[in-house]
């Protein structure tokens, strides 16, 4: 049984969750305290209890402050980031492991960061592209819209990665670039109005801001899969 391999994925995960909190707090919740201020003062926009946009997966803050904490925010905004965080890191550090046991790919210490920024283009690069990371009181579509393309571009974007990485032939190469391109093709769901309080200096700054440290967090993650899984989990791949 991978006892050993679960448990390491899971505490590089936890881990990586940790680190992205402080990091978060540098600029990312500056600038959504930041846009509060316009979504008080217009009443418009969309609730950020849940995610801006479903390519902030790993980078979630709630909406209300610290000090509003209640029945939905039991631990505050720096409780509830980092416990999000957390079930992030431990989620995508799963989903990480079990890709890499199903291609029959070792994770290590020399390798972790390219699965790391290969989990940063498939779950937040790729998506930006067509659906940015988004503010408190910026329009927005339909959430269950939103999710449901990011979730296939998701797909059709690993797709591409492993088709293009670890397959020789021209086809699957050229068949990888179309499943990458397809969803962008196609086009993210967008509000109906696009009028915002917001700044569009605000908003850009922030979608750079999240995407840096997303991909800080991916960084951190495969780094620590390679070491956690190399030194506490490569035994049992062995058997």
């Amino acid at each position: 049984m991978l006892v050993k391999y679960l448990l390491a994925t899971i505490i590089a995960g936890l881990f990586a969750g940790i680190i992205l909190t402080p990091a978060m707090y540098v600029k990312n919740v500056p600038l959504i305290l930041h846009a509060e201020e316009y979504e008080s003062a217009g009443g418009g926009g969309h609730s950020h209890d849940t995610p801006a946009s479903a390519s902030e997966s790993a980078a979630v803050t709630p909406h209300e402050h610290a000090e509003e904490a209640g029945p939905e925010l039991p631990f505050g905004r720096l409780g509830n980031t980092l416990l999000i965080n957390l079930v992030a890191g431990a989620g995508f550090a799963l989903i990480t492991g079990a890709a890499a046991l199903f291609l029959g790919r070792r994770i290590t210490l020399q390798n972790g960061i390219y699965w790391g920024l290969a989990g940063f283009f498939i779950f937040n690069f790729a998506p930006a592209f067509s659906l940015a990371p988004e503010l408190p009181a910026m329009p927005a579509a339909d959430l269950a819209m939103r999710q449901t393309w990011w979730l296939i571009t998701v797909i059709l974007t690993a797709g591409g990665v492993y088709l293009i990485v670890l397959r020789e032939q021209t086809w699957a190469k050229l068949l990888g670039v179309v499943l990458i391109v397809a969803p962008h093709i196609y086009g993210a769901p967008e509000a109906e109005d696009l009028t915002s309080a917001v700044p569009p200096t605000l908003a850009s700054e922030f979608a750079v801001s999240a995407l840096a440290t997303n991909l800080f967090f991916w960084v951190v993650l495969g780094t620590a899969l390679g070491w956690a899984i190399q030194n506490y989990a490569s035994s049992e791949l062995e058997q």
